[in-house]
């Protein structure tokens, strides 16, 4: 019987119709730091330093299983610029990008905010995010402006526990806050590497959410595949009715 149900944050609770937008106040943050310490540097070297830190974040991402702070992504995109900030200057740096998400926020997936309570009702409900600039603390704000965070009765982010998917150990510590085996349990997300091959190594049914991102729709081995999020209580009723 399905007990528990997570979800993956981005492109399935969420879909990030402002991710360039941040981008380009990035840019803007980061040379208004430079040239109040009288660093001019091109749009062009900026652009590429801020291509560099996300490169970085993904070869941690995938090699180590973890996800880097915003601090050392801050690090890594000055390190390229060849720019040594005071330390006050750094850490405004990193709150500021680390804080951003909430001027510029995502939109919550559509019918989300509607299917969650009637999900709650049914299981236990969970949230495993691998976080990126924004940690944790911030991500829980989303969610609280937009009327969400109360059905969750756990939130795993990456940023926090310093594991992140597809590693079992998330998601059989989210299991373990929610009291249920991992054959009681599903997780929905959108990428086939962390999502719907870490759920499953873990035990778990995987439900693939292609609502904001079909990258991987053709190589997914999930359960399930879905596209809105109003499918979910009849899929999610699917996979109980099979014995997941």
């Amino acid at each position: 019987m399905l007990r528990a149900v997570t979800f993956d944050y981005w492109n399935t609770l969420f879909v990030d119709v402002r991710g360039r937008d941040r981008e380009r106040r990035r840019v803007e943050i980061l040379r208004a730091e430079l040239e109040a310490l009288g660093r001019v540097v091109s749009p062009t070297a900026l652009d590429d330093a801020l291509q560099t830190g996300f490169d970085f974040f993904d070869r941690v991402w995938i090699a180590e299983h973890r996800t880097p702070s915003c601090g050392e992504l801050v690090d890594s995109i000055l390190a390229v610029l060849g720019a040594h900030l005071p330390e006050a200057a750094r850490e405004r740096l990193v709150s500021r990008f680390e804080l951003l998400v909430l001027d510029l926020p995502p939109e919550p997936m559509p019918g989300a905010i509607y299917t969650l309570p009637a999900l709650a009702e049914r299981y236990r409900l969970a949230v495993v995010c691998d976080t990126a600039y924004s940690p944790g603390s911030v991500l829980r704000e989303v969610l609280e402006r937009n009327g969400m965070l109360a059905y969750f009765e756990y939130l795993y982010f990456s940023n926090e526990h310093g594991m992140s998917k597809p590693d079992v150990r998330v998601f059989q510590l989210t299991l373990a806050a929610l009291d249920v085996r991992a054959p009681e349990a599903a997780h929905v997300g959108d990428i086939q590497r962390t999502d719907i091959a870490g759920a499953q190594a873990a035990g778990m049914a995987a439900v693939h959410f292609i609502g904001a991102n079909n990258y991987d729709a053709r190589r997914s081995t999930a359960d399930l595949m879905v596209r809105h999020f109003d499918e979910l209580p009849a899929a999610l009723g699917g996979l109980t009715c099979a014995g997941c």
